[in-house]
């Protein structure tokens, strides 16, 4: 595995608060006591609570761009699936505001790309720079790599080389700054939409101003995986500016070694901030710290925004229980005897306007706590584990795997988590 570590001492030009305490949506009349009781109780009983108390608000529309309630998108390659969703975040739904998340994915025969952004909530046109930087990025990769894989047929070999030899560091480094460059090209794209906004009578009248670039603040995730030659390994190159998480399971080893963080997330002057995408993170200095490049046997790429990143901290172990996660509710492939067995499915009541019940699996129902040792276990045990999956309870979220993902997102239930919630898989497994 080659990184680029080269660290970046500027402040980055914008920084978010993020809220770390649980938020909980009010109601009229509600007490302290009452308060101070919810934080006596067990988690389940805390998310049977506030399950119910969540209200469903439509967009409400000030006459600007307005984000789809979601999408979810399914490409299956010659090498995989790349399954993705978005959807609007419990706090968004309640206060009838905008999702301001977004995704899109590329590939073709010779790699799979996804761009994940996640628009500062404070900024009020976020959502259109996460759009537009998430478009802009995932068709400039499309385009150039296309090109730089019909002009040098020999690079994956190459990137089958030695990884100390010049031929593979020529190839990594080819792919690398290509990656790096679609950050610079989302803000490239930003700063155009900026030109056709800054002088909309609408946009001016909800802003009180004219618009300026910080109101497009978003976090940036970008991630390339190429299948080698060899057909048992991936080469993998990513950037991460924010928060968010991106990382590459093995699904056939054991420990912590299944488990490869491919970014890190930013962080601003506080610990509870982040930084986006800027002049400042997106210079050659900036961004070289923001990359890492891997080889190996990785069969899952997982790219999300830190609505679910922060459901599965730390990531090491974490990113095992979200992977049996998506396996128990059939987003991924279980395997196993499906022969029923207890604990059940949970359900609790949507977020929507119809308020239906919605039932999911959760891995840490099967583990006796999640500490790592706890995670270790249930992990050496994932083979095993379809008794309790939603296939084994006759149940589906969905016919298609976007929208299993796009359910299971919307209606996964963790106390703190209440923000938007992205995910984009790359899934190898299934070519093997």
């Amino acid at each position: 595995m080659n990184e680029y570590s080269e660290t970046n001492s500027e402040q980055p030009e914008i920084s978010e608060q993020q809220e770390v305490t649980e938020q909980l949506p009010k109601t009229s009349g509600e007490s302290e006591n009452k308060a101070d009781e919810n934080k006596r109780l067990s988690d389940r009983e805390v998310m049977e609570h506030t399950a119910n108390i969540w209200q469903y608000t439509e967009i409400i529309d000030d006459g600007t761009e307005m984000h789809s309630e979601f999408h979810e998108k399914f490409s299956k390659t010659a090498f995989g699936n790349i399954i993705g969703a978005r959807v609007r975040g419990k706090a968004h739904k309640h206060n009838g505001t905008n999702c301001d998340d977004y995704f899109e994915t590329a590939f073709t025969e010779n790699f799979a790309a996804a761009v994940v952004c996640d628009g500062a909530g404070s900024q009020r046109l976020s959502r259109i720079g996460s759009r537009i930087s998430a478009q802009s990025a995932a068709s400039y990769l499309k385009n150039n790599l296309s090109e730089l894989f019909s002009k040098d047929a020999s690079i994956k070999d190459r990137l089958c080389a030695d990884i100390s030899s010049e031929e593979f560091m020529s190839a990594c480094g080819s792919i690398a700054s290509l990656v790096q460059n679609s950050a610079k090209e989302a803000l490239k794209a930003q700063n155009d939409e900026l030109l056709k906004l800054e002088n909309d009578e609408r946009y001016l009248n909800v802003l009180g101003r004219k618009p300026v670039i910080s109101d497009m603040s978003t976090t940036f995730l970008a991630a390339v995986v190429v299948p080698l030659n060899d057909g048992k390994q991936r080469f993998t190159a990513c950037v991460q500016i924010g928060d968010g998480c991106i990382c590459a399971l093995d699904t056939k080893e054991n420990g912590e070694r299944s488990v490869k963080l491919m970014g890190e997330a930013d962080s601003g002057k506080f610990s509870s901030e982040t930084v986006f995408l800027s002049q400042n993170t997106v210079s050659d200095a900036a961004i070289a710290s923001k990359t890492r490049v891997s080889r190996g046997s990785s069969d899952i790429i997982m790219i999300m925004t830190d609505g679910v990143a922060d459901d599965y901290f730390p990531a090491v172990p974490m990113m095992q229980r979200l992977y049996i996660d998506l396996c128990l509710n059939g987003i991924l492939p279980m395997g196993g005897d499906k022969t029923p067995k207890a604990p059940a499915p949970i359900s609790y009541p949507a977020v929507s306007a119809e308020r239906q019940n919605v039932a999911l699996q959760y891995a840490k129902q099967l583990a006796e706590d999640t500490s790592p040792e706890s995670m270790k276990t249930l992990w050496e045990k994932r083979d095993m584990l379809g008794a309790y999956s939603l296939e084994a309870y006759d149940i589906s979220i969905g016919e298609k795997p976007e929208e299993r993902l796009r359910v299971w997102l919307d209606n996964y239930n963790e106390r703190t988590s209440f923000d938007d919630r992205t995910l984009v898989i790359i899934d190898f497994k299934v070519s093997e």
